[in-house]
């Protein structure tokens, strides 16, 4: 397991280096949003099966309403169709979308709140809602007599997480005091930190923190074991040649193991898509176009003209 470990700190400096480079061009916190994004996407298109596409840009309904701007659009890249990202402007039909990603270069309770709207402004739209068998995928030597040779399964709302590059405190409660989803099933499910940590809202256990602290010969890095660095006013600690942020959690100050948060972002996103479907019956032309878009003159033999719809 150790290549596995050392390569996604490999990926993790690699973010790291150009989201430093990013917000060190840059003074403009607009800019260094839409940088930071393009870093995320790069890593994603990277990471996630080539079914899976990533971009950025509204998510719309069957009777055009949309979104609010997704700053990444996960969606079915097989039959995403192309018609729609012949503008300026990219959109993606809901029935298409797999999840909406929104990304914060520094989070506050403010930047959460936002990105708990702009999730639920692509949740809300009318997806065509329907049943469709699938497949089992028990391994062979499970199934039995009595195991069905089809499940049923529904289409949902595209998912929802929420994933910044740091934020702007140091106390995980107060992080975690942050992430706040409605009760009506709609809003972002996953949010990660990479210098606090993630928090999960579970359906049936409510919100889960889940610190993710450096560990070394089995126990965790703290601040009685290192020398504090002040940067970017927060409090840092160089670990084996590795700038790690501390988080203060029950009083004590705890080294935030980044790479390790990134790796459960990279896992749990490719997780949460596997079990999230899409119907295999959605008709662009029938269900996106509309009718005045579909209706044709007719000419009949005697000279007569008549209306038909496609």
């Amino acid at each position: 397991m150790e290549v596995f470990d050392s390569y996604y700190q490999a990926i993790m400096a690699r973010v790291e280096s150009e989201v430093h480079a990013i917000n060190g061009m840059f003074d403009h916190q607009g800019v260094k949003g839409v940088g930071n994004e393009s870093v995320l996407i790069d890593l994603l298109c990277n990471f996630l099966p080539k079914k899976y596409g990533v971009g950025t840009g509204i998510v719309v309904d069957k009777s055009g309403t949309q979104s609010k701007q997704c700053d990444i659009v996960i969606f079915d890249a097989v039959n995403y169709p192309e018609i729609f990202s012949l503008t300026s402007a990219k959109f993606f039909p809901v029935d298409f979308v797999y999840a909406t990603i929104e990304v914060k270069t520094t989070l506050d309770s403010t930047k959460t709140k936002d990105a708990i709207a702009n999730i639920r402004s692509a949740q809300s739209l009318e997806y065509i809602k329907e049943e469709f068998r699938h497949p089992i995928t028990e391994p062979f030597t499970e199934i039995k007599a009595d195991t069905p040779l089809f499940l049923t399964k529904s289409t949902t709302p595209p998912l929802g997480l929420i994933f910044a590059y740091s934020s702007t405190t140091s106390n995980f409660d107060t992080f975690s005091g942050w992430f706040d989803p409605s009760s009506d099933d709609i809003g972002p499910t996953h949010l990660f930190a990479l210098d606090q940590g993630l928090l999960v809202d579970h359906p049936k256990k409510g919100i889960i923190k889940l610190l993710m602290p450096f560990v070394k010969n089995d126990a965790y890095i703290n601040s009685k074991d290192l020398e504090l660095i002040k940067k970017n006013n927060k409090e840092w600690a160089e670990v084996e040649g590795r700038l790690m942020p501390f988080s203060t959690i029950a009083g004590e100050k705890v080294a935030v193991d980044q790479a390790k948060v990134l790796l459960q972002f990279l896992v749990m996103l490719a997780e949460l898509l596997n079990q999230k479907s899409l119907s295999p019956n959605i008709k662009v032309y029938k269900n996106y176009i509309s009718e005045a878009n579909r209706t044709f003159f007719t000419l009949s033999e005697d000279g007569e003209l008549g209306s038909f719809i496609l």
